[in-house]
């Protein structure tokens, strides 16, 4: 098994569970750098009355649609050499990115979702299974079993939307995991894994970074199209290709320039 990103095991635990936690994948000084930026442009985007897509906007969070058009570091993070190499592991050479934001969730808040699956599909690419879409969240800050984690029932790829427990408040799911890490953690999931945000009863706020990927036939979610001015500065095939620039049934060659440089 040729892997860019990922150990044996940890392709084997994602193929068992549908998600993979990576901690300390972002240095501290890159935490603090990237949580500096998100303040800046949450400060801009109140102070000119942005509005958020329909589609894309959540309740009861601080939250900044399509981040990667306000700031060139959070452009850099959508194409972090790490993370491309796990996606290349997860999705092949060729995917897109379709949504991406930045959320900040205050204390006493209530969640912004409950259980859920993003999709509901696993297809099949030159007779391989490929996710319809994987997301990774980026922490940037500590978050504490009751500060609105992030949980994930293990193994939900593998059952049926009819097998999927229900339940009213989201803690009360049977067998869920919480996402309580460091700053700095990378977790990514499969589209088809059951999740959801836990309500925040902590006196801390959550902070992340969220990018998703999917096989590049997919379109970008609407709201989230990267505007002209970003597609005009792209000068890379990885770029051109994260922002859709390229036809999906062509080589994107993304991964050529790496390994010449290299």
């Amino acid at each position: 098994m040729n892997l860019h990103g990922l150990t044996i095991e940890q392709k084997m635990m994602w193929e068992r569970d549908g998600y993979l936690v990576f901690e300390d994948f972002l240095p501290q000084k890159e935490t603090a750098y990237y949580n500096e930026k998100l303040d800046q442009a949450m400060t801009v985007f109140r102070e000119e009355n942005r509005k958020n897509p329909e589609t894309g906007a959540l309740d009861h969070v601080d939250q900044i649609c399509g981040i990667i058009e306000h700031e060139e570091a959070f452009l850099e993070l959508m194409e972090n050499p790490k993370m491309m190499n796990v996606m290349r592991d997860l999705l092949g050479d060729q995917f897109v990115m379709i949504d991406n934001d930045g959320l900040i969730k205050p204390p006493k808040k209530a969640a912004h979702t409950n259980w859920h699956r993003d999709t509901g599909t696993t297809l099949f690419v030159d007779e391989k299974p490929v996710p319809f879409m994987i997301k990774v969240f980026y922490f940037l800050s500590d978050v504490s079993y009751d500060g609105g984690c992030l949980a994930f029932l293990p193994g939900s790829v593998h059952m049926s939307n009819d097998e999927l427990p229900k339940v009213e408040n989201q803690e009360d799911m049977p067998g869920h995991v919480r996402m309580n890490v460091k700053k700095g953690t990378a977790v990514v999931f499969h589209g088809s894994a059951y999740h959801s945000a836990l309500n925040n009863f902590s006196e801390e706020t959550r902070r992340s970074l969220i990018f998703n990927y999917a096989p590049s036939f997919v379109r970008t979610w609407p709201g989230y199209e990267p505007s002209e001015a970003l597609k005009a500065k792209a000068d890379t095939n990885l770029r051109k290709m994260l922002l859709g620039m390229t036809p999906w049934c062509s080589d994107a060659k993304a991964f050529e320039e790496e390994a010449v440089s290299q």
